[in-house]
């Protein structure tokens, strides 16, 4: 083989080398799958969070839009569960759902609204649900009763601005669970401390569709769950970082 020969099988072989990718860079993660409510206890939710069993308390509120027919929305929690998810329940938990009731005057483009809250007497203070770690996704299980109607949930970023996401159309028979992505293009982190921004979920919305029934309905919920990244990267000082220690020390501040 000719020196020149030589050359051009090493320069070829380079070009290949150079040209097939070596990994990609890979962003560390902790993925955790935390359900947010189970709606098992009406005045109070507990989540397990990095290990962590937490508690608050917090009550679920309907809320109707223009037409809603004077008593309604109906509230109610029912001792029942999705099997898909709890199967026969053979452990004999105390498992519950969220029901609502609906009615409504008219057809239209009408709507209710689910907000968790905190209940201090007759005064009802709205209380948005706090994402944990960078949110890929959340979901949550429906039993729709075939009405032609749609789910949204809604969340806020630190600045205050809401996103709508939708779950989509709730027209079934029974459980099924609905799973709706955060998109990427919402802040959530910054470059500089505390890096967490996060997110809040400040309520769940039904909706229905101008052309169906709504002189009687009933939905029924069950576990919100989110998936998200718990990684964070560590450095010296890193718990004064952390979202619940700015916020009991400087009252609420790092949301």
């Amino acid at each position: 083989m000719t020196h020149g020969r030589q050359l051009a099988l090493i320069l070829m072989v380079t070009l290949i080398i150079g040209s097939v990718p070596l990994g990609a860079n890979q962003v560390p993660q902790r993925l955790e799958s935390i359900v947010l409510d189970t709606f098992d206890n009406p005045e109070e939710r507990n989540w397990i969070e990095t290990g962590v069993e937490k508690k608050e308390s917090r009550v679920w509120i309907a809320r109707g839009s223009k037409f809603t027919t004077e008593g309604f929305p109906r509230t109610a929690y029912a001792d029942a569960w999705p099997t898909a998810l709890f199967d026969s329940n053979p452990d004999n938990l105390p498992l519950k759902v969220f029901g609502i009731n609906g009615r409504f005057n008219r057809q239209g483009f009408n709507y209710i609204e689910l907000f968790p809250a905190i209940k201090n007497g007759d005064e009802i203070t709205p209380q948005p649900i706090r994402l944990p770690g960078i949110a890929k996704a959340l979901d949550i299980w429906v039993w729709g009763s075939n009405y032609d109607y749609t789910m949204e949930m809604h969340i806020r970023d630190s600045r205050g601005v809401p996103y709508v996401l939708n779950l989509g159309s709730i027209k079934f028979k029974g459980w099924r669970n609905l799973t709706v992505t955060i998109p990427s293009s919402i802040p959530q982190t910054q470059n500089y401390l505390p890096s967490y921004l996060g997110l809040t979920l400040t309520k769940l919305v039904i909706r229905t569709n101008p052309g169906e029934k709504v002189d009687n309905f009933f939905v029924y919920l069950d576990n919100i769950k989110l998936l998200t990244d718990m990684h964070s990267t560590p450095f010296d000082g890193r718990d004064l970082a952390r979202p619940e220690v700015t916020d009991k020390i400087w009252g609420g501040a790092g949301q």
